[in-house]
């Protein structure tokens, strides 16, 4: 892949590399105790242009493309997944304003996006069994001018420190079959709320919270597109979504193999290294294999994405097949390592040299928390007939 990038693309790549290898390796542990939002290292991102990596120049952005930018979350993920998370739902939220808002909706937020003077990210998921239904669903009931959102958003990634939101709120009067409209909501927005931080198993340092709504007014200036065009933002966000956290995925995997092989090589039993045992190299092996062939599928669906054409059925593969073995990777890894693999009791400043049980409490963020694995199984089984 890399022989068919342009110097643009190689230079935000290796800087990604070396962010990561200068500012990451160091910090990853301690910010998994901590979960304090890496404020500092996100506006590093910024000044790399790191944040407007998929928007046009003309909103200030650096135009690389989606197949640059998983190669940047890949690199980012194998030091610190958690900053890969925070920045894959700015980017998404910032992809959505720039193919479907209007031209007064892209000059007001982009710019600022881009640049890192502002944080975005989207609201989709709720407590109901689907968007729209329950007691706590987030309703817009239209008003004179505009519209008045009530309810809640859960799970909401970058909650609290984002200073944009692209929110999803069902009509009270619907148009179309699901009513399902997206809005451009500012973060200090009377009426708009976020929920206490949720504790989560692992991606700490990317908050994650409620938003919660009440009587919140919003013009109809707000609304992205149309009325009628929230679902098809929804499910684009889902599938940009799907590869992006694959290649979180891939990063987290890789970097779990890595580790476990050095540890293999110096772990000495029966007076050799137990990585000349035919186990411990099985469970390598298939560690390496499955990581590049799911790092395959995730740069198939980029370049799918870069070109303008369908990559949703391969989004969806890459999706479901680390949510099948992304997990298994790991307690592979832990395996390889034993009782080293699973322990998080190091003290204070040797955290580091312990990462496998943090990569595996991360994993399972990357798979579980946006959306679950097996929503596009209709859309691959479909493509079989």
């Amino acid at each position: 892949m890399n022989a068919i990038m342009n110097q643009k693309q190689l230079l935000m790549m290796q800087g990604a590399v070396g962010f990561a290898t200068d500012h990451l390796d160091g910090i990853a542990a301690e910010l998994d105790h901590s979960g304090v939002y890496p404020k500092a290292l996100v506006a590093q991102l910024a000044a790399n242009g790191t944040l407007g990596i998929l928007l046009p120049q003309t909103s200030g952005g650096a135009d690389l493309g989606f197949s640059t930018y998983v190669e940047v979350v890949r690199a980012l993920s194998r030091a610190c997944p958690a900053i890969a998370s925070i920045l894959n739902h700015h980017i998404l939220a910032t992809a959505a304003i720039e193919q479907w808002g209007n031209e007064t909706q892209r000059a007001g937020t982009l710019k600022t996006l881009a640049n890192g003077e502002r944080l975005a990210t989207y609201a989709l998921g709720e407590a109901g069994p689907a968007i729209g239904l329950g007691g706590d669903a987030l309703i817009a009931t239209r008003k004179s001018g505009g519209f008045t959102l009530t309810g809640t958003k859960r799970f909401v990634r970058n909650a609290g420190v984002a200073d944009v939101y692209v929110v999803f709120a069902t009509l009270a009067e619907p148009v179309g079959p699901s009513g399902l409209v997206a809005f451009i909501v500012e973060a200090k927005t009377a009426g708009m709320t976020v929920g206490p931080r949720m504790e989560t198993m692992g991606l700490n340092g990317c908050p994650v919270a409620d938003l919660i709504f009440k009587d919140v007014s919003v013009s109809a200036d707000a609304v992205l597109h149309d009325l009628s065009a929230g679902p098809a933002i929804a499910e684009r966000l889902l599938y940009l979504g799907a590869v992006a956290e694959a290649a979180q995925t891939v990063g987290i995997a890789q970097a779990a193999a890595v580790h476990a092989a050095g540890y293999a090589k110096h772990r000495v039993q029966f007076h050799h290294p137990i990585a000349h045992q035919e186990a411990i190299q099985t469970m390598l092996a298939e560690i390496a294999t499955d990581s590049y062939l799911a790092w395959l599928g995730v740069q198939r669906a980029a370049q799918l994405i870069d070109t303008g054409e369908p990559f949703e059925v391969e989004a969806g593969m890459v999706k479901a097949f680390l949510a099948r073995v992304g997990q298994k990777m790991l307690v592979d890894g832990c395996q390889v390592e034993g009782g080293l693999g699973i322990s998080e009791s190091a003290p204070k400043g040797i955290r580091e040299a312990l990462p496998l049980a943090r990569l595996f409490r991360d994993i399972a963020g990357t798979t579980l928390l946006d959306a679950p694995a097996d929503f596009p199984d209709k859309l691959i089984a479909a493509r079989l007939g």
